[in-house]
């Protein structure tokens, strides 16, 4: 019995190096062709993790059930702790935070709760439109937290969170989530951004049971727990509707849902989900749910290739997974049903993170996604200059939309990212949007400028 077991883990193993030797080769080619905070003091000096690969199998023991990607709750609070390097510290400014600092830890140590507060706001310009408006800027007020009661060290841990949001537009006529209607792109330039009013965003349980099987129910947002993606993530990483979001599959916003997700192996996970196709963030969301009775439905299979040990209760630093989803006819809206999958690889060598996805939507023109077929790769490169936190990351797409009446659209999508001070990052973003679907423009620019205050 055990030799089977381990014959189908190698088969699934060689599966995912074959599939990852194929994302580095596309990815590292591709820009080719397009030429814990640190209290106050003295920077601290943090390696990179460990990039070894890895030559045994993982061990049989499960390493703590990392499930959700980099913007959840609980994983956006890990790195917002994990110590940086930074380019200076704001004179007394440490000292001014040292309360709260201090409070935040014995929070965590004596109750298992995780409050963060956190900034960000973002700025874009378009070099051409077909609208008013060439420029939009918002911001991204949150203040969330995990509190786990029960089970805390262990592997069965019950933890609750919940998230307070606030966003809006600043000085500007729209926010930039609405630029891209007036470039004209199939997808937006930003995922977030938007205009929301202070409301209870999130709200949810979940409970593990031997690191092995868990479930996950409550208010939630979708695209922090499928298609697990290491920099999605648009207050960090990209912020354009493929990479933050992956476009091609219509994850609702935040609203009632759950799902169960379970590890045969340490490598393996499955999971599947139903969720509110009428979620909306401000709303509660029992309405749509029960009386509607229109769902969004997900099931996804993944797999660590292994090449790189990963870190107690993190995400691995490889996957390769295929998610199937199919959401019902949403009929006040006037949205068609439809069906979809994806297959997509990610896999960090050292400073290096090469990616490659493809996604298929069977979708109408009114139908839950803009995007029938979407291929995108690229490569994430860490470590800039000697600071660990810092990244660069470089994305290419090419996307087709559901609409036949519309032309393919390709994109070229970059950020640099600076750890400034212990607690503020700063991106540059520079989005190349060619022959966007609803603009005669050969190619329009979408420079930006985001900052994240995070305490």
């Amino acid at each position: 019995m055990s030799h089977v077991h381990g014959s189908s883990e190698a088969r699934l193993r060689l599966f995912s190096r074959l599939f990852i030797g194929l994302v580095v080769a596309t990815s590292v080619s591709a820009p080719a062709a397009i030429a814990d905070e640190i209290p106050a003091g003295s920077p601290v000096s943090v390696p990179d993790v460990d990039s070894t690969l890895a030559d045994s199998q993982a061990s049989d023991e499960p390493d703590g059930m990392a499930i959700d990607n980099p913007g959840s709750n609980p994983e956006q609070y890990l790195q917002d702790r994990e110590r940086k390097e930074y380019l200076f510290q704001i004179p007394g400014f440490g000292r001014v935070l040292e309360p709260w600092s201090n409070l935040r830890a014995r929070l965590d140590e004596k109750y298992g709760f995780r409050p963060t507060i956190a900034f960000t706001h973002l700025y874009q310009y378009a070099s051409d439109t077909v609208g008013p408006e060439d420029e939009a800027w918002g911001f991204d007020l949150t203040i969330d937290g995990t509190w786990t009661p029960f089970g805390r060290g262990t592997d069965s841990p019950s933890t609750v969170g919940f998230e307070f949001l606030h966003r809006d537009k600043m000085a500007t006529d729209i926010p930039p989530a609405a630029l891209f209607a007036q470039v004209g792109s199939l997808y937006p330039t930003s995922v977030a951004f938007a205009e929301i009013d202070p409301t209870l965003g999130q709200l949810w349980i979940r409970q593990i049971f031997k690191n092995r099987f868990g479930f996950h129910v409550g208010k939630y947002f979708p695209v922090s727990a499928y298609d697990f993606f290491p920099l999605k993530n648009f207050k960090t990483d990209f912020v354009d509707g493929v990479h933050a979001a992956n476009g091609v599959i219509p994850l609702p916003s935040r609203g009632l849902g759950g799902y169960v997700v379970y590890r045969p192996r340490p490598s393996v996970y499955l999971r599947a989900g139903l969720h509110d196709a009428n979620a909306e963030t401000e709303k509660a969301g029992f309405n749509s749910l029960f009386g509607d009775g229109e769902l969004f439905k997900i099931f996804e299979v993944g797999f660590d290739p292994g090449f790189m040990e990963r870190k107690p209760e993190r995400p691995p630093f490889g996957d390769v997974h295929v998610s199937f989803w199919h959401q019902d006819k949403r009929k006040d809206d006037n949205v068609d049903d439809g069906w979809g999958f994806v297959v997509s690889g990610s896999q960090r060598f050292g400073r290096f993170m090469p990616f490659l996805r493809y996604g298929y939507a069977d979708s109408s023109r009114k139908g839950p996604t803009a995007i029938e077929h979407m291929v995108n790769g690229g490569v994430a490169i860490y470590d800039i200059f000697g600071q660990s936190n810092d990244r660069i990351g470089i994305g290419l797409t090419w996307s087709d939309p559901a609409d036949d009446s519309l032309d393919d659209q390709g994109a070229v999508d970059t950020f640099y990212r600076v750890q400034v001070t212990p607690q503020i990052a700063v991106t540059a973003t520079v989005q190349l949007i060619i022959d966007p679907v609803r603009n005669s423009k050969d190619a329009v620019w979408v420079p930006g400028v985001r900052t994240r205050f995070a305490f």
